[in-house]
């Protein structure tokens, strides 16, 4: 079973995505005194409470944008209230299910990759029923499989990237994309990295429009 948090109000129509089913994809956790290549049961959960509690530190960088970007709320950090609604509200989980690196950037090495791990993302996606996908890494989101990818999705300024599909049922299947990792890329900005999500919150409502599901309650900043 890959290990992952399931915020409690996930799903639910009146949570802080307006009911949306996201699933946000990280890349691996570190520990430096843990070997690569251990796995380390409940340590995803763990982090997480931890960023929501505030005693992560400077380790929050990736959940601290992550959070922002989506709500939009991007003139400052949310309150402990605020990330508590944001990761009850979603599911949060590392692609790689081991311990891949001794400190924070630290690239992991390339077995880890493989194994379990493209079969457990799949299981999870299924297991959760995630309309949404979002990926941290342009690493990640080269790496991990897919179904379809629908080509020119959506543009950061004129530069056009494109979106994949991953099934999880005969009939539909969760659409996912992709920002640069917060924690590792150069010039991070959140205006290069909204187009991803906005894309993706247009993707639900018409998706749910052709199932005649109600779409998503308004929520955004």
């Amino acid at each position: 079973m890959p290990q992952y948090w399931r915020g409690k109000d996930y799903g639910y129509e009146e949570n802080s995505l307006g009911g949306a089913r996201l699933l946000v994809l990280g890349e691996a956790h570190h520990h430096k005194q843990t070997e690569i290549g251990t796995e380390v049961p409940g340590l995803t959960e763990e982090v997480v409470r931890r960023h929501v509690n505030g005693a992560l530190g400077s380790h929050s960088r990736l959940f601290s944008m992550v959070e922002r970007l989506v709500t939009r709320q991007l003139g400052q950090s949310l309150d402990r209230i605020g990330r508590e609604s944001f990761w009850n509200s979603v599911v949060f989980a590392n692609y790689i299910p081991v311990i891949a690196a001794r400190k924070p950037k630290q690239r992991p090495p390339s077995h880890v990759w493989d194994g379990a791990a493209p079969q457990l993302y799949r299981e999870l996606v299924k297991r959760v029923e995630a309309e949404i996908v979002l990926v941290c890494g342009r690493q990640l989101w080269r790496k991990k499989p897919h179904d379809i990818a629908i080509k020119g999705a959506y543009k950061v300024g004129e530069r056009p990237f494109e979106a994949h599909v991953i099934n999880w049922s005969d009939s539909y299947g969760a659409v996912a994309t992709h920002i640069l990792h917060p924690s590792g890329s150069f010039g991070w900005s959140y205006e290069e990295n909204l187009p991803p999500i906005d894309y993706l919150f247009r993707v639900i409502d018409e998706r749910r429009a052709v199932h005649g599901t109600a779409p998503v309650r308004d929520f955004r900043g």
